[in-house]
């Protein structure tokens, strides 16, 4: 059977998350609910009660791809319910596009740090999979040099993730045109995981990676920035029509199809997705803010390796611990606070925040995690 790695920080989450009083290592917005979407939109969700259970629309409804191509879409590029593909989260999405597009003898150059199955996917698939490390000289953006040193005869997927998880790092367009650009001239497909668009604070919102390349791979979700990961609804937006028609063969033998009821509310909130983004945008901003302060007044126990521009995480650094999978044990257990060790990302010493949690949440959170750092030294 083919090799498969732990998922660090998805089992680590899932140890603590049901124990913990505060969970600032959520990285979704702070989850809606029905009657919170009423009183934000001033629609209310309607459903057919006489509507069977079917599997529905096994390509997710004309109405809800629709939507998702109409927010990929632009002047210069006009998408269509056909672009897209629905899929059971962001993590159904990614998972596809490797299961088509990966394989033995393949080579697959992915960002790092990232989410972990981003590059662990295809290597469980058979490919070679060379990690493109991010670095603060760069500000944590792909180095367009050392990604074309890279370059293989057999290099078949470059992989990104913009806003990165867990920098918050973004990627402007003119850097993504760059190596689409190389890619196109190599061959190479690029998938850009854009779970975490269009949460953009403290820079120019990039185009979207389907509207810079005909080849180009676009996967979202609505999880992060619209704040309902219990619905597991993700997609694939391309131009390419004939992938579309590859990774949908390939989810015949997964998923099939999601729950029609989630296809109904997912449409409802992107019906109503500035109303949503207004406020998850003004959340993060906000938590960002008293997370800046709690940073500023530690006298340097605590720094941000990369102060985020987008997303809804980021990579705390506390200075002087090294071990921080044992701390963020002990602030889970002891101090009932979850946040994610940085050695799930393959960066110890820090540990990751997410800015899109309650304010009152992080509020609460952040002294507890003072008290931590200052009893981790006795």
């Amino acid at each position: 059977m083919p090799a498969q790695e732990d998922f660090l920080v998805e089992q680590f989450m899932d140890k603590y998350e049901e124990d913990v009083v505060y969970n600032v290592g959520e990285t979704c917005c702070y989850s809606l609910s029905l009657n919170e979407l009423e009183e934000l939109s001033g629609e209310k969700f309607e459903f057919d009660y006489d509507k069977r259970f079917t599997y529905g629309s096994i390509r997710g409804t004309k109405q809800l791809r629709s939507l998702i191509a109409e927010i990929h879409s632009n002047d210069e590029v006009h998408l269509t319910e056909k672009n897209v593909l629905i899929t059971n989260g962001a993590i159904g999405a990614n998972f596809l596009i490797h299961y088509a597009v990966a394989g033995p003898g393949d080579h697959v150059i992915c960002v790092a740090p990232t989410y972990q199955q981003l590059n662990s996917v295809p290597q469980m698939f058979g490919a070679e999979v060379e990690l493109l490390q991010l670095k603060a000289t760069d500000d944590y953006l792909p180095n367009f040099l050392e990604l074309k040193s890279m370059l293989k005869d057999n290099t078949k997927l470059i992989v990104l993730n913009n806003p990165n998880n867990p920098l918050g790092s973004v990627i402007p367009t003119e850097l993504l045109a760059q190596i689409v650009a190389l890619a196109d001239e190599a061959g190479i497909r690029v998938l850009n995981d854009e779970v975490y668009s269009p949460l953009f604070y403290s820079c120019e919102q990039p185009k979207s990676l389907c509207q810079l390349s005909t080849t180009g791979i676009t996967t979202g979700s609505m999880s992060k920035a619209y704040a309902a990961a219990g619905l597991r609804l993700g997609w694939i937006v391309t131009q390419d029509l004939d992938f579309l028609e590859t990774a949908s063969s390939r989810r015949d033998y997964n998923t099939i199809s999601v729950s029609m009821v989630d296809d109904a509310i997912a449409s409802y909130i992107l019906r109503n997705r500035q109303a949503v983004l207004d406020r998850n945008s003004t959340l993060c901003r906000e938590n960002l803010a008293i997370l800046k302060e709690f940073v500023e007044n530690s006298d340097g126990k605590f720094t941000f390796l990369n102060e985020p521009k987008g997303g809804s995480v980021c990579l705390l650094r506390l200075n002087g611990i090294k071990d921080t999978e044992k701390f963020a044990a002990t602030l889970a257990t002891q101090f009932k606070v979850l946040a994610a060790p940085g050695e799930c990302f393959g960066i110890p010493g820090t540990i990751r925040i997410g800015v899109g949690n309650s304010k009152a949440e992080m509020v609460a959170a952040l002294p507890l995690i003072g008290e931590a750092y200052d009893q981790f030294f006795k």
